[in-house]
């Protein structure tokens, strides 16, 4: 799936020249994506990570924004919407060990992936992911598929998305015209601090 992730990447940024992508920089289908969008233009590619430095974030030109550039305020913003989306992630974000606060970091960041930042990191406009057959709804992935759906993002998963590839491949634009609803909800989270 890494192969078909990193081509459906490439030709979506190819087909798609003013879009701007985004990866939280997991290994596997995150890490394909990202490097298929930097193939075709890296400036266009926005890794968030949970903490600077975040598997060598930042490389080949893409651009690298961690949950740790967020002030108290702006943090306190994103954890709020991490909790609405995954309510028993409240005592895992307040927690004193390290190696918990460490997970909380990787919440903050899919979250911040689809909330954005006032600082010019803009919601997306849709959400493509990669999700294990036998629980969509699993880990770091069904955490930023709910705050999509709470923010009203459309999700689209590998089992449309991978449909789409012979068309893209052969210059055709696959995906019907269709209204979707616009966001509601977004919190801005302020660039100051």
């Amino acid at each position: 799936m890494a192969a078909a992730a990193r081509r459906f990447a490439c030709l979506l940024a190819a087909r798609l020249p003013q879009l701007k992508f985004r990866s939280g920089n997991a290994s596997g289908s995150d890490e394909a994506f990202a490097r298929g969008v930097a193939d075709c233009d890296p400036s266009r590619m926005e890794l968030i990570v949970p903490y600077k430095g975040h598997r060598r974030a930042g490389r080949e030109g893409v651009r690298s924004f961690s949950a740790d550039d967020l002030s108290f305020e702006q943090r306190a913003i994103v954890a709020e919407a991490t909790y609405a989306a995954s309510p028993r992630s409240r005592g895992l974000m307040q927690a004193r060990s390290p190696r918990l606060q460490a997970k909380a970091s990787y919440l903050l960041r899919d979250t911040l992936k689809v909330l954005g930042h006032g600082g010019g990191l803009a919601p997306p406009a849709a959400g493509f992911f990669y999700v294990d057959p036998e629980d969509a709804m699993a880990g770091g992935t069904g955490h930023t598929i709910r705050v999509c759906q709470q923010l009203a993002v459309p999700v689209i998963l590998q089992k449309d998305w991978l449909e789409w590839m012979p068309d893209l491949e052969s210059g055709e634009w696959p995906v019907v015209a269709r209204s979707y609803p616009r966001p509601k909800n977004r919190v801005q989270v302020d660039a100051g601090g």
